[in-house]
């Protein structure tokens, strides 16, 4: 199927993925023909890979991608995978993170990286804000 004229680009067209570096490209490739990424890899290109998972629609690259971040799911990169679920519109992984930060909040939201976060997402920031009000009713009325 893929040797046929159907599948090629013309000559004198170029495919081009604007929202990748070479390195992260190169990832991509690397994850798609081997169905892996050596650790190092994953870690330093989690972020991108999981946003050009959601876009080109790989399921499989998708999974790999959550649980790499939900495995390193840690104060100072919190943020960050809360942003890229809710970019992915993953709703489940994302209350995951919301509970996370919850959990961190002193650490999260005096953090340096949250003043620009705030900024950059004013929506994420309001839905930390009403699960942390969530949290407090829950801990008063002992639920």
């Amino acid at each position: 199927m893929l040797d046929s004229d159907q599948c090629k680009a013309p000559a004198n067209k170029t495919i081009t993925l604007p929202e990748l570096s070479r390195e992260e490209l190169d990832a991509l490739l690397e994850f798609l023909y081997s169905g892996s990424l050596p650790k190092e890899k994953m870690e330093k290109h989690v972020f991108s890979l999981a946003i050009a998972a959601d876009k080109y629609e790989n399921p499989f690259l998708q999974k790999f991608c959550e649980n790499e971040m939900l495995e390193s799911l840690n104060a100072s990169n919190a943020l960050n995978i809360l942003e890229i679920f809710d970019t992915c519109s993953n709703q489940n992984l994302k209350e995951t993170v919301l509970s996370f930060i919850v959990r961190n909040m002193d650490e999260i939201v005096f953090s340096s990286s949250y003043d620009a976060f705030a900024i950059k997402n004013p929506h994420l920031t309001t839905q930390i804000t009403r699960a942390s009000l969530m949290d407090i009713k829950k801990r008063k009325i002992g639920v």
